[in-house]
């Protein structure tokens, strides 16, 4: 018995290290993400970045801070034992566009992997026509500080699936007090 509980000990920690070697906690890191999904030419890759990186962002948390030294923790009540969450720098917001509509959203504190995953099922080669990246002053002039960590634009080929990012409700509470941005 002592030798399970030792091996299923030391997988844990193994799985829980190679968790963590993806998660970007630091602004550097944030950097290096961006530049790495600008040099990518091939939209396939691109949309696995991003998806790899909504993946793992679930694994992060934000302690926001306002500039009058308020600090707000959006900590989820439980955090369950497989879900080991770091604390990061910050996150990029996402702008899902169609035609002239768009929905913002930031995957945020609350663990809610389901719905993740229901984002990154829909952000697929077939649903996405274009990628953009913003990363420059241009960003925070459109969206304030909602944009400091970089904001990827993803523009949809069809509306059926704009409606099914609606139904997803992205900019509630657990997400972001992002409003839709036009």
């Amino acid at each position: 018995m002592k030798h399970f509980l030792l091996t299923f000990l030391i997988l844990k920690s193994i799985c829980s290290l190679a968790q963590s070697e993806k998660l970007i906690l630091t602004e550097n890191e944030n950097k290096l993400w961006f530049e790495s999904l600008k040099k990518t030419e091939l939209l396939a890759e691109k949309i696995d970045l991003i998806n790899n990186r909504l993946t793992n962002d679930v694994n992060v948390y934000i302690k926001w801070s306002f500039s009058d030294g308020i600090t707000v923790s959006r900590f989820p009540k439980l955090d369950s034992l497989s879900k080991i969450r770091k604390k990061g720098f910050c996150k990029p917001l996402y702008l899902i566009k169609y035609k002239n509509n768009v929905i913002a959203f930031r995957i945020e504190n609350p663990i809610d992997s389901e719905l993740t995953d229901s984002v990154t099922e829909l952000i697929s080669e077939s649903n996405i026509r274009n990628v953009e990246i913003w990363t420059d002053d241009n960003r925070q002039a459109l969206y304030g500080t909602s944009a400091d960590c970089g904001v990827i634009i993803l523009e949809l080929k069809k509306r059926k699936v704009f409606r099914a990012f609606k139904k997803l409700n992205l900019t509630n509470w657990k997400y972001d007090e992002i409003s839709n941005y036009k």
